[in-house]
């Protein structure tokens, strides 16, 4: 019995021993993309990981006042920022070298950071009892933090602060609270709100104005924000909004939300924070806990994201009514045109000459795959076989679902039903992990000028 006893012991001190440390088991760390994976750094360690499991383990001396840092995207450099604001960070080769003279704000927590060329940029943020109702920028050459602008005062931070910068246009979109008094003891209690309002910052015009309400899409799928939890991330290529029940990405410059009904909504469950993405491997960091028993998990944005989404318009705030009366009469022309209800796929039949010129070929060739099988559907795999055999899995995946995606924008705006897909994607009946899409048994309107021009 003691001697069982005495063995059990020693394979428990041995298992303790030969444990991997990980991210979280030595203080709360940071981590930003880095080559084919991600970086963790804490008070002690570098840690490395290509796959979440496995790290690379490397002490150093950075010797920070603080470990919470936040990585920017946009920047060929690796560029961190304090999380409350103030210090900036260039991670390189190892090394990490500080480029400010300035200190730890402390009152920047939930700004949206960015970088626009070679300057890197805040908006808003709250902390010491603040809220911050400014855009702020730093350069190196400066190496201070100076204001670009300044908006109505709020009383409210914001939990949910995301924003996408505009280059073409010149503009960053930014959701804010739209509590503005100042009175009495608002002045200094602080409190947060999950903002659906949205700005727009022109660099060009100096002129920040109010663009879109996400009120519409929270009440609908956000209904009671803390209960799942809603959580931000802005380091993918746009801002995602998502609980472990909804998922939505935002193109706030071109007014789309895009639903992905179809996420791993399994895997959120599990892990239910996004902490990074890496943009040349296409895969996401998540982590379950962010304590001593971390648990890390990454995945490829195909299968967090799901092959399908539904677009929704943002609704516009502010909107100028007046000129309708000059379009009143414009009001009565639906009376008047004759329309006759068809199924989607006699409509898809009536816009195929028009469909032939805009998709390309290796695009219609996937399109007369899924037609011809119709009413069945088709298996990924045999869409897969239709690209160049050069191709690895990875990249057919890929291809296929951006094409997907092409081929149903195009008919759906040919067909005048945007925001509604033509196609449905389903689990394969016998392998669950293979998916089948098939056109929608569905109705569209025919008007009787198309079909009075198709017949000439």
């Amino acid at each position: 019995m003691l001697r069982t006893a005495f063995l059990i012991l020693l394979l428990f001190v041995f298992a303790l021993g030969s444990a991997q440390l990980v991210p979280g088991h030595n203080g709360k760390p940071f981590v930003f993309p880095y080559e084919n994976g991600f970086k963790f750094i804490d008070k002690d360690y570098e840690y490395y990981t290509e796959d979440g499991k496995n790290f690379l383990l490397e002490e150093h001396n950075f010797d920070l006042e603080e470990y919470r840092f936040l990585s920017i995207r946009g920047s060929e450099r690796i560029v961190l920022v304090a999380g409350g604001g103030g210090q900036v960070l260039v991670y390189s080769e190892g090394k990490l070298e500080r480029v400010d003279k300035s200190f730890l704000f402390n009152s920047r927590y939930g700004a949206f950071n960015f970088i626009k060329g070679d300057t890197l940029f805040s908006v808003g943020g709250s902390g010491e009892f603040n809220v911050q109702n400014n855009i702020i920028y730093f350069t190196e050459g400066v190496r201070e933090w100076l204001v670009e602008s300044r908006y109505q005062p709020r009383t409210m931070g914001n939990k949910i602060p995301f924003g996408q910068f505009a280059a073409q246009s010149n503009k960053v979109y930014f959701n804010a609270s739209n509590a503005h008094h100042l009175e009495g003891k608002d002045q200094f209690e602080v409190q947060n709100d999950f903002a659906t309002a949205v700005y727009s910052y022109d660099f060009s015009s100096k002129r920040i104005q109010e663009e879109y309400d996400l009120d519409p899409i929270f009440r609908k799928f956000f209904s009671n924000p803390l209960q799942p939890v809603l959580r931000v991330f802005n380091g993918y290529k746009l801002p995602i909004l998502y609980t472990t029940e909804e998922l939505f990405t935002l193109n706030i410059q071109l007014g789309k939300a895009y639903r992905y009904s179809n996420a791993d909504f399994n895997t959120l469950i599990q892990y239910s924070k996004i902490l990074s993405y890496n943009e040349r491997t296409n895969d996401f960091l998540l982590v379950f806990g962010e304590n001593d028993y971390s648990k890390y998990l990454v995945i490829d944005e195909t299968l967090l994201l799901g092959d399908s989404y539904e677009e929704f318009a943002l609704k516009r705030s502010r909107a100028e009514w007046g000129f309708l009366w000059y379009l009143a009469p414009l009001l009565f022309l639906p009376f008047l045109i004759r329309k006759k209800r068809i199924s989607l796929i006699q409509g898809v039949n009536n816009i195929e000459p028009e469909l032939r010129k805009k998709l390309s070929s290796e695009e219609y060739k996937i399109y007369e795959i899924i037609k011809e099988a119709y009413p069945n559907g088709v298996e990924y795999p045999d869409l897969q076989a239709a690209f160049e055999r050069e191709l690895s899995y990875e990249s057919r995946i890929k291809k296929l679902r951006t094409t997907i995606v092409s081929i149903d924008q195009i008919i759906q705006k040919l067909l005048n039903r945007k925001g509604n897909s033509v196609f449905t994607i389903t689990k394969g009946k016998e392998d669950k992990r293979v998916k089948v899409i098939r056109f929608k048994e569905d109705e569209v309107f025919e008007i009787w000028w198309k079909n009075k021009r198709r017949f000439k």
